[in-house]
């Protein structure tokens, strides 16, 4: 019987805290101006990144401590990614981060979606200030799509789940990541 590890809180060492901000940086001048409704300009975008790989990293973890198999993104600052995570049977993982107590719904932009469908998404809590978090729950894009919540305050139309609709990311586990569970050496 295989053991899962979730923690109440990740904290984020210091070598992943680096990749991410090393990424932010990079990737700043690139990151779109669609996607850009935060104030800020240029700083404010690398901030959002940064927040947005530190939960990344934190989903990373998760996978880690349970042995699960996994393809992370590689691809280029310059380019937007297909995925976060890619699992061994092409299922794609799109990590969503948050930052505030009153956030209480993972967003999609239905332009996103339409161009660059994920099968998987994963919600993240982070604390910034200490570079923690946690794992909200998940859902998929076929619950995403029977929901079809759309709502649009002001910027383009965003697919919306609220914390209500997310699953335990138990289930994610057993419905499909033990299924990539690699034997520990």
């Amino acid at each position: 019987m295989l053991l899962l590890l979730i923690r109440d809180l990740y904290s984020i060492p210091e070598h992943l805290v680096k990749e991410a901000l090393d990424y932010s940086q990079a990737s700043k001048a690139y990151t779109s101006d669609r996607h850009d409704f935060h104030p800020g300009g240029l700083s404010g975008k690398q901030k959002k990144m940064f927040e947005g790989k530190l939960g990344e990293k934190i989903f990373k973890m998760y996978l880690i401590e349970n042995n699960i198999n996994y393809a992370e993104d590689v691809s280029s600052h310059e380019e937007a990614d297909e995925y976060d995570f890619l699992l061994p049977n092409e299922m794609k993982i799109d990590v969503k981060t948050r930052t505030q107590d009153f956030h209480i719904r993972t967003l999609e932009m239905v332009e996103q979606y339409k161009r660059r469908p994920k099968d998987i998404y994963i919600s993240v809590r982070l604390y910034p200030g200490n570079n923690t978090g946690s794992i909200i729950g998940w859902f998929s894009s076929k619950d995403m799509l029977k929901i079809n919540k759309i709502e649009n305050h002001g910027y383009l139309d965003n697919y919306v789940m609220y914390d209500r609709d997310l699953k335990p990311i138990e289930s994610l586990y057993e419905s499909i990541l033990i299924n990539f569970v690699e034997p520990k050496s």
